[in-house]
């Protein structure tokens, strides 16, 4: 009698934790750097960008801009997250070069590209040339993350 209370209980409480982590509201967070946090629902599809010193969070219902020197930080909350495929053009190609170079084959002749540090800094901008493979080199820069962006894709690179 004992144990199938003990097991009826233990039954309740997985259930109870499931159904709660199917009910868990999925939302990215932006950290401000003065305390504020702000809140988007990932059933909205926020897409996150960076633009000319600014962190973009486009969603069907609104545009959003911050100042990359206004955020401290962004996460995830309630969602299982990993780092997804990159939006690649049909017939672009994409691969690393060494320690600090990537590789973009099918660019449009005068596709831009803009080389970002993690704080949000434009370090360069450089064009495509069509028909040739592109390189972006990070020579002379510092090992880290940077972010390269091609029209509405950013890619995250790690110079080592």
């Amino acid at each position: 009698m004992m144990k199938t209370r003990l097991l009826t209980a233990i039954m309740l409480l997985i259930m109870t934790t499931a159904t709660w982590a199917e009910t868990a509201t999925q939302q990215l967070v932006v950290w401000l750097k003065g305390g504020e946090k702000v809140y988007f629902e990932l059933s909205e599809e926020p897409e996150t960008t960076f633009e000319e010193g600014k962190m973009v969070i486009k969603t069907s219902r609104s545009t959003i801009y911050y100042h990359l020197e206004n955020v401290l930080r962004y996460t995830y909350q309630g969602a299982m997250t990993g780092i997804s495929s990159p939006k690649v053009r049909p017939g672009q190609i994409i691969y690393r070069q060494g320690k600090d170079q990537v590789a973009f084959d099918g660019l449009a002749d005068g596709k831009r590209i803009d080389i970002y540090s993690m704080d949000g800094k434009l370090l360069r901008t450089m064009q495509a040339k069509g028909g040739k493979q592109t390189v972006v080199s990070l020579a002379g820069y510092p090992t880290g993350t940077y972010l390269i962006k091609i029209d509405d894709a950013t890619y995250k690179f790690l110079k080592r």
